[in-house]
This record gives structure tokens, C-alpha cells and sequence, in this order.
């Protein structure tokens, strides 16, 4: 007798029937699977909108297919019971396979479920997370290394923005007094000129001999200035150059009973080099060097102006106010042999701290221009104007010291900064006044004396890039 076959009654459906989702409360948002998924592809039952929280483990679809190397958990990729419609961010939907993302995912982490763009479709800006995007980005700004601990100081061509400033040579001599010897108002260092201002330098080098190379250096294009003035309703503003009214009474027609008096500054620098480098790598690496010699040229000029304003001066046709000008000129041209040295720790490779100093005995070729202007310096105390032109030739030192920073970005880039600091003796400044004499007598006689020289100190930082080809 053959036995009965067991069989297991299907479950009971209406022919022809077409779940209708919407109409049973149930709205899937976007991106959801269907219901009917969860059902081996059965719309038997419409489904309320908690039915994804009572979905029996069993009748998950979309199983480990190997490539989650079993980590996928619980059987299966999808959603777990109580996980709510964005799924487990640790575990469901592939999240067991870790952060990489898996096959039965599409590759996607887990990390779209927590994602407010995408909602769990998987977006540029919740993948790039899990996948290492962002350290892969941090990661790059790390210093390059792959040259080694024993790269040579190497680089074809630099270039930096030097932002220096230099020590302010004039005094607190007093100006201009309100009244015949009276209350100073305006002193030399009012017009203060020694903020940092931005400059450039360009280096090049060329290969010549072994461990040796040829270069040129360019520094400079900076430029100061200030100005100062002091103003009064009434005419009785008086100069330091007639001792401030007294003698004579009262000063001079040009320079004192003035309205303003003001003083300005302007000085700018310029260095090129050339020089023969010849460099040196020490035991281990770690530390390396080398020593230079070549020629240094240097410039740097320096100009200060005072002027004064006056009552009308009825004496003249047509009357003009009472005014005088006076600028003083200097400029330094310095030439001659320098030598150096600088010395490089490696701190890991692709970072490098180093120092370098170089020295240089110089010829300072000073030229000096002094120009005067009023409105009685001509005869018969007419407008006019004078000009003095003289100068020196003085022996100097000049010393310079540098504390660099490297940071190698890749072969063939490298970003820097420096602490730069140059001094000079010797050096004449445009507050020298020294030139005016003997402007009491009508016309007024010019004498040249002797020009004074002090010591000059630039000093500032640099941010800047070198290339390797």
C-alpha cells in the first residue's frame, strides 16, 4: 500500500488579486524594497507599516554569497527584526563585513545608513568614509620619504616672500616746538618706518662637479615708509632749524610761524649673490652640509623729508602761502667677496631644519642729495631752491644668518619657512642732517659735512616653495 504523501497546504490566495500598498496605509519610502520581497515574491498579504519590524528572520532574502567571508551575521544581508527601515548600521545590511563593504552590498558601507542625503542609497559623502577617503586625504600631507634619510639638500629653483623690517635709524630728536621754544609737538621718530613689509626672493642653482653647484640668489624689493604731521590754527608752529625761533626772533620766514609742519620716510632694499657651493653628506646621514664663496652686492637707500606750510606772504606777486621743503637722499651701494656655511639635521626623511651664515667685506660707495625749497631762498628772499650733491666711499661687514624649515610635499615640491636676519655697519640714513647750514643768511649758504654712518639690521620670516625637475 503505498502511503499518502504529506503535503503542506499553500497559503490561501484570491486569483487574479494585486496587492494595492497605498491603499493599505502603507507608503515604502524611496529606496525600500517592497513588501513583496519579504515574501518569497508573494503578495499574499498586504502588509501594514510595521511589518518590517516583524519580518521573521526566515524569510530574509539575500544571503552571504560568500564574498563577506561569513562575517554578514545572522544569516543573511538584509534588515534585522527591530532595526527600523534604515537597517542596523553595525550589522545589517552587509555591515558585518566591515567598514570595505562587501559583494551582497554592492560594495557599499555601511555608513549610508546613517547618511541624512542619501538615506542609505549610498552617496559620495557617506562612502567616502568608510572606504578611507578622508585619512587617504590626511595621509598625503604627510612628508615625502621615499628619497631617504641620506637625500642630498638638493633644489633647482626657490622662491619666497620675505616680509622684513629693519631698525629705525632716526633719533627722538625734537622737530617742532608750539611756540618760541616751547612744547615739542613732532619729534624725528614720529614718522616710524619699520613694520614688516613683504618682499620677494628667487634662487636658482646649476650643477658643477660633483657635489658642487653655481647660484644665484635675488633678495629684496622692499620698501618703507610713514609720515607724520602736526598741525595748528595759528601760526605758531617753529622749526629745529633755527632753534626753534630763537635766534633769530621769531625764526626764519620760511621755516617758522608755520600752520603744519610734517617729516616723511622711504627706504627700500635690494641684495643679488652669486656663488660657488660645494656640499657634503656626514656619517649616518643624519646630518649634512656645505660651504660657499662668491660675490655680494647690496643696496640700500634711504630718503627723509621735512617740510613746512606758513601764513600768505604778502611781499610776493602773486602772494602764496610762506612754505619750505627739504629732502635728504642717501643711497648705499655696497660690493664685495662673501663665504658661508650652512649645516642640515634630517630630522625623518622629507623634514629638515637647518642654519646658515654667510660674512662679506664690502666697499660702501655712499651718494648723498640734498635739495632745499622755500619761498625766500632765491635773491632778494625770492622763491627758490638749492641742491648739494656729495658723498664717501667706507670699509663694512655685513653678516647673515639663516634658520630654515623643510617640508618636503613630494619628489619634486618643497614648502619652507625661515627666520632671516642681515646686519651691515656702516650705513648712512637719510635723517642726517648734517647737510643744512647757514640758512639764516639771504641767499642761504649750503656747506657739506661729514656724513655719519650707523649700523643697519633687516630682520624678518619667509614663506616660500622649492622645486626639483
Amino acid at each position: 500500500m503505498t502511503p499518502f504523501a504529506v503535503l503542506a497546504a499553500p497559503p490561501v490566495q484570491q486569483a487574479g488579486f494585486e496587492a494595492d500598498y497605498e491603499a493599505s496605509g502603507f507608503v515604502a519610502p524611496a529606496g525600500m524594497p517592497s513588501p513583496a520581497l519579504y515574501f518569497g515574491g508573494q503578495g499574499a498579504a498586504v502588509q501594514q507599516v510595521g511589518f518590517f519590524g516583524n519580518a521573521p528572520i526566515g524569510s530574509r532574502v539575500g544571503v552571504c554569497d560568500g564574498t563577506c567571508d561569513g562575517n554578514c551575521g545572522m544569516q543573511g544581508c538584509g534588515p534585522y527584526p527591530g532595526d527600523g527601515m534604515y537597517g542596523d548600521p553595525g550589522y545589517g545590511d552587509c555591515g558585518g563585513c566591515g567598514m570595505q563593504g562587501c559583494g551582497s552590498c554592492g560594495g557599499l558601507t555601511h555608513w549610508r545608513h546613517l547618511c541624512l542625503f542619501c538615506r542609505g542609497s549610498g552617496c559620495e559623502l557617506c562612502q567616502s568614509i568608510g572606504r578611507g577617503h578622508l585619512l587617504g586625504c590626511l595621509a598625503s600631507l604627510l612628508p615625502y620619504g621615499e628619497a631617504g634619510i641620506c637625500a642630498q639638500r638638493w633644489y633647482d629653483f626657490s622662491a619666497d616672500v620675505m616680509f622684513l623690517g629693519h631698525n629705525q635709524r632716526s633719533t627722538s630728536q625734537v622737530l617742532t616746538t608750539q611756540g618760541v621754544q616751547g612744547t615739542p609737538v613732532l619729534f624725528a621718530d614720529d614718522a616710524d618706518d619699520d613694520d614688516l613689509t613683504a618682499g620677494m626672493r628667487f634662487s636658482t642653482a646649476f650643477i658643477f662637479g660633483p657635489g658642487g653647484n653655481i647660484e644665484m640668489t635675488y633678495l629684496g624689493n622692499n620698501e618703507w615708509g610713514d609720515t607724520a604731521t602736526v598741525s595748528s590754527g595759528n601760526p605758531d608752529l617753529f622749526s629745529f632749524i633755527s632753534g626753534f625761533g630763537a635766534p633769530p626772533q621769531n625764526g626764519f620766514d620760511d621755516t617758522d610761524r608755520s600752520l603744519s609742519q610734517s617729516i616723511n620716510t622711504f627706504s627700500t632694499f635690494h641684495s643679488a649673490e652669486i656663488n660657488y657651493r660645494r656640499r657634503t653628506v656626514g656619517q649616518f646621514c643624519r646630518f649634512q652640509g656645505s660651504w660657499l664663496a662668491g660675490l655680494r652686492y647690496l643696496r640700500f637707500d634711504s630718503d627723509f623729508g621735512y617740510s613746512t606750510v606758513g601764513e600768505t606772504d604778502n611781499t610776493g606777486a602773486p602772494p602764496i602761502p610762506r612754505f619750505f621743503n627739504y629732502r635728504n637722499e642717501i643711497d648705499n651701494k655696497l660690493f664685495g667677496p662673501q663665504s658661508g656655511f650652512d649645516v642640515w639635521w634630517n630630522v625623518v626623511p622629507g623634514v629638515n631644519v637647518g642654519f646658515g651664515a654667510k660674512g662679506a667685506w664690502m666697499d660702501n660707495n655712499i651718494d648723498r642729495r640734498t635739495r632745499f625749497a622755500g619761498n625766500s631762498l632765491g635773491p632778494l628772499a625770492t622763491e627758490g631752491s638749492a641742491e648739494v650733491n656729495d658723498g664717501l666711499n667706507r670699509g663694512t661687514f655685513m653678516s647673515e644668518f639663516e634658520l630654515t624649515l623643510l617640508y618636503r610635499l613630494s619628489h619634486s615640491w618643497t614648502v619652507k619657512t625661515q627666520y632671516y636676519l642681515l646686519n651691515v655697519d656702516d650705513i648712512g640714513f637719510g635723517f642726517d642732517l648734517s647737510g643744512p647750514s647757514n640758512l639764516g643768511a639771504t641767499p642761504p649758504s649750503l656747506t657739506s659735512d661729514s656724513i655719519r654712518t650707523q649700523s643697519l639690521t633687516i630682520q624678518g620670516i619667509s614663506l616660500g616653495a622649492e622645486y626639483i625637475w
